[in-house]
């Protein structure tokens, strides 16, 4: 844990000073102001990376139950990795959850899903023997979801925090295959209307 001592001495590699330097001088300004704009607009866009051993506790049941569902529906399909379109999987079928919701008054359908996965990615030759893991851009949205949920004081992530992630993020297959669909746009504030709130 950094201490107060900190605040007042950071050290920097000289390259990294060399350039505040630069750029103080260029602009007329002090190191010191260029440092506290620079940290200031990237605090501004900072979420948290999504390490599972650390955030997954952070999850409610409903939307670790989705991310289980991810994984099974990539076993299933005989990929070696969960990827975004796993995760959309994963929401549709946790009925419980409030993506599933709103992705059904959308109109996308689980068969409709899997059908647009199998079209885009296609299925593996063979069963997965292997443990299979989350694909950075997966890794992305899991932590842009700990993002929506901090930004809406929630405590836990649920799974419509998921689905805004996804949704967010932008990239990936799963936010093409909503796309496709016709609902990419919509998501956001179709959860919101069902959360009842105005989106953020």
């Amino acid at each position: 844990m950094p201490s107060s001592k900190d605040r007042r001495a950071v050290e920097v590699p000289v390259y990294v000073y060399d350039q505040l330097a630069q750029i103080a001088q260029t602009e007329d300004r002090t190191i010191t102001s260029v440092v506290h704009q620079l940290l200031f607009t990237a605090l501004g866009t900072y979420h948290p990376t999504w390490i599972p051993s650390k955030h997954l506790s952070r999850f409610n049941d409903h939307a670790q139950h989705a991310l289980s569902l991810a994984r099974e529906e990539a076993l299933s399909f005989n990929h070696n990795y969960i990827g975004t379109e796993h995760l959309l999987l994963g929401l549709v079928r946790e009925q419980d959850g409030l993506a599933a919701l709103a992705l059904a008054k959308l109109g996308v359908a689980l068969d409709a899903v899997r059908a647009a996965v199998e079209e885009k990615i296609g299925r593996g030759d063979q069963p997965v023997q292997e443990e299979i893991d989350y694909v950075p851009r997966a890794r992305n949205v899991l932590s842009l979801a700990l993002d929506e949920a901090e930004r809406q004081g929630s405590g836990y992530v649920r799974t419509e925090h998921i689905l805004l992630g996804l949704v967010r993020d932008g990239g990936g297959v799963g936010a093409d295959i909503l796309d496709t669909l016709g609902v990419l746009g919509k998501v956001r504030a179709q959860v919101f209307d069902l959360l009842g709130a105005s989106p953020a």
